[in-house]
């Protein structure tokens, strides 16, 4: 299985100018895209459903292309969703909340 980054996540206590809403998962991002380290700042609603690791704790993203093998035998805390023709998932290993993202493409 290859990992490619794609962003680091950082949970913040305060929106930021810019930011981007996803009435979904009740959250807050910034464009990281536009960051040169890619940094993806994150602001959760007090009503998000989120996993709380994911709430309290940065996390690392990588791109994958198999996302269901991603995820096998893992810690999940959130399981494969579609989103935008995308499929997004969460584990978690050693403490630490993982993102797995697998493109349209993959």
């Amino acid at each position: 299985m290859e990992y490619k980054y794609d962003h680091f996540g950082v949970p913040i206590k305060q929106k930021r100018h810019g930011m981007i809403y996803f009435p979904e998962y009740k959250v807050w991002c910034s464009d990281y895209e536009s960051d040169l380290y890619r940094i993806e700042w994150i602001f959760f609603e007090q009503e998000s459903e989120m996993h709380p690791l994911v709430q309290i704790v940065s996390h690392v993203c990588f791109l994958v292309t198999n996302i269901g093998k991603a995820v096998l035998g893992k810690k999940i805390l959130m399981e494969p969703t579609h989103y935008q023709g995308y499929q997004m998932a969460f584990i978690e290993e050693k403490g630490v909340p993982i993102e797995f993202i697998q493109p349209p493409t993959a």
